[in-house]
């Protein structure tokens, strides 16, 4: 399954600045917001796989070291225990010595650490200044603030996207499109639109000037039927020519200039991107995908055939949204994840051979993101909401001067014991991030070419964390 696991009426009025692919998908003019700050360099691109519903990441990266610490909170009994015996050992160059393990379905993810082409970011969330959990236990906390709405998947899943810790209905940005807008200037400008998602209207890669394209990840981007390549004269060609004509016309009203502009930019974008999205790509991508089913790698492989053909498009920088969604897992989770790791880890693995193949590797960086970790203690076979989750980095070639700095870990893993001192409660095991959100998308930030000046616009709250930059990407 692909896509949001919630969608509300919230959720639409935030991601109204997106553009679906049928309904006057497009993006908005570039408005000249690009940092004169922003380094030029060469091809970038940021690749976002959400976990909607809010992944348990603690069955997706153990302590096999400290496994008793797991046991003691996932029993067998409990229905959800990985034993310790199937776990994909992974030994992390600056954990001591410690060994962790994957999922025993994500080969893929321990082959692409254990080489050196991803990172592990532990007991990342949403903060709006750091805390413990002994401090949030206490009553008053000290004075710390914490996000609104914490533990509710809407709302947490825009934090995420949005770096913004309060809940309201006003928010229209996200803290990627905030990144475009510094950098957007970098692309040619009749580029197409720089953020695209092929996961649906997201706010994730909306800014102020750079809107959100929403692709297909096959099929017609557009018009069905618009042709303006057609023979001159043609039923087909004509109609194409008259609905363009008719989006330059002037017309005083300043929503219906928008919406042409908006129109024009979606059927203009459609001209150059409806024959990539229908190829099949160069044979490196369709042999990097051979196999890698699902909705993920679908959205993933569309992604590559875009970067492929990234000078047609006019870019030098992109930002992708792609999605899965499933992780709800209240009940079932061990049936579910079974199902889910496997698609992600296959996934990414291919889109990263793809890249690899294209050789942009070191230009690409995929990351994960969800909604929330989930809590320790289980409930029916299943997890509660939590708080601080663990994520993936992949990206670079694996040498010491590969963009990706792999096979470590940034930040601190959990002590996973209930009630515990990074339990934010007595006994749920819902771990309080060590590692801010905010502090996770400046160091992405940084490596595609943003400034200083720039990164503390886009992470209001990143100036109350000690390290802005965790140091996984060169």
């Amino acid at each position: 399954m692909s896509g949001p696991f919630i969608f509300t009426r919230r959720r639409f009025l935030q991601s109204a600045g997106g553009f679906s692919a049928l309904s006057l998908a497009a993006s908005m003019d570039n408005m000249g917001l690009s940092s004169a700050a922003a380094q030029a360099g060469g091809y970038k691109a940021l690749v976002c796989v959400f976990m909607f519903g809010g992944n348990d990441s603690d069955n997706m990266i153990m302590p096999f070291t400290n496994y008793a610490q797991y046991l003691a909170a996932r029993a067998v009994s409990t229905g959800i225990n990985i034993p310790q015996a199937s776990l994909l050992q992974i030994t992390p160059a600056n954990a001591g010595g410690a060994v962790y393990g994957l999922h025993p379905a994500m080969p893929e993810m321990q082959n692409l650490f254990n080489v050196g082409k991803c990172a592990i970011i532990p007991n990342v969330g949403t903060l709006y200044e750091p805390i413990t959990g002994a401090q949030y236990r206490t009553a008053g906390r000290f004075g710390k603030k914490v996000p609104d709405s914490l533990f509710s998947h809407n709302d947490q899943q825009s934090q995420n996207m949005t770096a913004i810790t309060k809940a309201t209905l006003t928010q229209v940005n996200g803290w990627a499109g905030r990144l475009g807008d510094k950098v957007t200037g970098l692309n040619s400008p009749t580029a197409t639109p720089m953020s695209m998602s092929f996961a649906g209207n997201q706010i994730f890669g909306s800014g102020v000037g750079v809107r959100t394209l929403a692709l297909p990840t096959a099929g017609n981007f557009g018009f069905t039927g618009d042709n303006l390549a057609a023979l001159p004269g043609s039923q087909i060609y004509e109609r194409a020519k008259a609905r363009a004509s008719l989006l330059t016309l002037p017309d005083a009203n300043l929503m219906n200039q928008a919406a042409q502009k908006t129109m024009k930019t979606a059927l203009d974008s459609s001209v150059l991107i409806n024959p990539i999205i229908q190829g099949t790509g160069s044979s490196v991508i369709t042999t990097a995908f051979a196999g890698v089913a699902g909705g993920l790698a679908n959205q993933l492989r569309a992604v590559a055939k875009i970067i492929e053909q990234r000078a047609t498009l006019g870019h030098v920088r992109e930002i992708f949204f792609t999605s899965i969604g499933g992780f709800d897992t209240h009940t079932g989770q061990i049936a579910g994840h079974n199902n889910l790791f496997p698609q992600v880890s296959r996934a990414i693995n291919a889109f990263y051979l793809a890249t690899a193949g294209l050789g942009v590797a070191n230009e690409v960086t995929t990351f994960t993101l969800s909604d929330f970790g989930r809590t320790m203690r289980p409930n029916s076979a299943g997890t509660d909401h939590g708080w601080g989750g663990h994520h993936f980095v992949v990206g670079g070639d694996g040498s010491a001067s590969g963009s990706v700095a792999g096979n470590n870990f940034y930040g601190f893993y959990p002590n996973l014991t209930l009630g515990g001192p990074d339990d934010s409660g007595a006994t749920n095991g819902r771990w309080v991030p060590s590692t801010a959100l905010d502090q996770y998308g400046a160091t992405l930030a940084k490596w595609f070419g943003a400034s200083p000046t720039d990164i503390a616009q886009i992470f209001p709250n990143l100036y109350r964390f000690p390290t802005p930059d965790l140091g996984f990407l060169r």
